[in-house]
């Protein structure tokens, strides 16, 4: 498999500022800073960025300045466990409903739940992950996500 970061930020929502950053790479460093600049050198280089609702919240939030494709835990969740009627990542950590999250415990849950996507994909009978791919890749929330698993050992195309 290919190296990949997750990441995950903790935004105050009245002020669209990011308060807090997380992130674990595929081989296990983790970061937890307030500091944007540290944050962005941290997951330069990565061509994988994974986090769960990333494409539609957290990439508005970061600059990285190569080309990156987004895997996104959140849409890829719904379609590889359709019986959960929920796709949030657990907040077990949080005390209380208005603390704040611990974006690097987001980021390594996030980090559990796309080892689980995996796994779940490759049980997917294989008409059905065709479809799934022929429907989807094109769309930026399932882009990153395909076109990651190429590197491992699954045929969807035939």
């Amino acid at each position: 498999m290919s190296d990949f970061v997750i990441i995950d930020l903790e935004v105050n929502p009245q002020e669209k500022k990011v308060l807090d950053f997380g992130a674990i790479k595929s081989n296990g460093v983790k970061l937890h800073t307030s500091q944007k600049k540290e944050f962005e050198n941290f997951i330069e280089g990565f061509e994988y960025i994974c986090g769960h609702n990333i494409c539609h919240h957290d990439a508005n939030y970061f600059d990285v300045s190569t080309n990156v494709r987004y895997i996104d835990t959140l849409y890829i969740s719904p379609l590889l466990f359709p019986e959960r009627p929920y796709h949030n990542l657990l907040k077990n950590d949080k005390i209380q409903s208005d603390d704040l999250s611990n974006p690097l415990n987001d980021a390594i849950k996030t980090k559990e739940l796309f080892y689980d996507e995996i796994n779940a994909l490759q049980q997917l009978d294989k008409t059905y992950l065709q479809i799934l791919v022929n429907l989807l890749y094109d769309k930026p929330e399932f882009n990153g996500f395909f076109n990651y698993i190429q590197f491992m050992d699954i045929d969807y195309y035939n």
